[in-house]
């Protein structure tokens, strides 16, 4: 009767290519995209351009990859069932705790980010800050609730607004530049910037795996999952190439903040007000657009883990609408908390990215090592095994954090081994007792 009643409750194929186009444009715009057109053009000057193209083509194994992934494994299950394919299911078993590590800690510290854009322009410190990121917590979580259908319907819309903010923001700005461009002609004058940026750059396209539980929900995944992908990046690499130009062709590089580059912007622009308003509702949008789509997928992601018995089965159900309901509102509760946490100690903030980013850095090793043993073409284990490479050293460079992903690998890992041996204990008992 369990199994009847768990074959009935699989999530539903609703959406569409323009559906997962939203989805995918909102797991990888988040917090990064307010303060990594800045970040960039301190660190790469007049070489930012090559930084961001660099930084693009770097993710292009990436997104060959999880398209890869996909069409193996369309069912929904995606990073866990792939690693499990190729690791293992005990090195799959540590992926629903790593991801989740990642939301708890990266989700508020987003939201708080774009809360403070909204304290800055309005005053109230960090009472609004809180306020404009409960705000966003509060949208995301109605946005999962409503259900697939008109969730993704709301997703579609507000990734318009992102497009007409940035497009008003254009608009604002162009009169005023002048001949200021130059400022983004590439001079090549020294590697060490233009390679730093260039690892910087890369952070702007991470969270293309979310997408990869949502696959299950899509109609034809095999078809519209790269689709998406490829729209959603393109999309996500001009808006911050834009952004980047902007910043650069109106304010100095030595006058510019690392992190506060669009505060700045809006202060050189006129009417001031305008300016700042505009930027506010990118920061708003953006981080409306990317929790609701991480919210959405760690749901998924609890939702499956649940059904393969890796994590509790409260959270295997599905309510009278195909939605996973229990994880959406129990995963949402932590965000409030953990956000409330992080404002209270707002010292914490650039730790809690940092942490965060080695957490993706240590996933990605996985995907990639698991790749690397499914595929059969020695030219793409060639190809990763050098990308390997990279990413081994830039985890190398986060210092003592590496220990975070590593104490939580370790943990499941373990907990995953103990589990089925205790299972295999208790169903050698059972038998015994049958035997007698």
């Amino acid at each position: 009767m369990e199994n009847f009643f768990m074959a009935h409750q699989e999530l539903q194929r609703t959406l569409t290519l323009w559906d997962g186009v939203a989805l995918a444009l909102g797991s990888i715009a988040g917090s990064g995209i307010l303060y990594l057109p800045s970040l960039t053009y301190v660190l790469a000057g007049h070489d930012v351009l090559l930084v961001w193209l660099g930084g693009t083509l770097l993710c292009v194994p990436m997104l060959f990859m999880f398209t890869d992934m996909v069409r193996l494994i369309p069912n929904g299950s995606g990073i866990e069932g792939f690693i499990a394919r190729g690791l293992g299911s005990h090195v799959a078993a540590t992926v629903p705790p790593l991801f989740l590590s990642i939301v708890v800690l990266g989700i508020p510290a987003g939201v708080l980010i774009a809360g403070s854009y909204l304290s800055s322009a309005i005053g109230g410190g960090m009472v609004i800050q809180f306020v404009g990121a409960l705000a966003i917590l509060v949208v995301a979580m109605t946005t999962n609730l409503l259900g697939a259908a008109v969730g993704a319907h709301v997703q579609r819309k507000v990734s318009w607004a992102l497009l007409l903010v940035v497009v008003a923001l254009c608009a604002l700005t162009y009169p005023q530049i002048d001949h200021g461009y130059r400022a983004v002609f590439p001079a090549v004058s020294a590697p060490e910037p233009l390679l730093s940026g260039i690892v910087v750059a890369f952070w702007a396209y991470a969270g293309f795996e979310n997408l990869t539980f949502i696959a299950g929900e899509f109609r034809n995944p095999r078809r519209d999952f790269p689709l998406a992908m490829m729209a959603a990046f393109l999309v996500c690499g001009g808006l911050s190439v834009a952004l980047t130009v902007m910043i650069a062709a109106l304010i100095p590089r030595n006058r510019v903040s690392d992190f506060s580059g669009l505060l700045q912007l809006a202060e050189r622009l006129t009417p001031a007000w305008l300016a700042t308003g505009i930027i506010v509702a990118f920061a708003l949008t953006i981080m409306q657009l990317n929790t609701a789509s991480w919210l959405w997928g760690m749901s998924r992601l609890l939702y499956t883990s649940a059904r393969t018995k890796r994590l509790p089965g409260w959270f295997a159900h599905l309510d009278s609408q195909g939605l996973p309901r229990r994880a959406i509102l129990v995963l949402g509760m932590v965000f409030v908390v953990m956000t409330g946490i992080t404002a209270v100690f707002p010292n914490v903030l650039v730790s809690v990215l940092t942490v965060a980013s080695s957490v993706f850095l240590f996933l990605y090793l996985l995907c990639l090592v698991s790749y690397m043993r499914v595929t059969r073409n020695a030219g793409k284990r060639l190809v990763y095994a050098v990308f390997f490479v990279f990413l081994c050293a830039t985890l190398a460079s986060v210092g003592l954090k590496i220990l975070y992903p590593i104490a939580i690998f370790l943990l499941a890992l373990l907990t995953s081994i103990v589990r089925e041996r205790r299972g295999i204990s208790h169903l050698r008992k059972e038998e015994e007792k049958v035997c007698q």
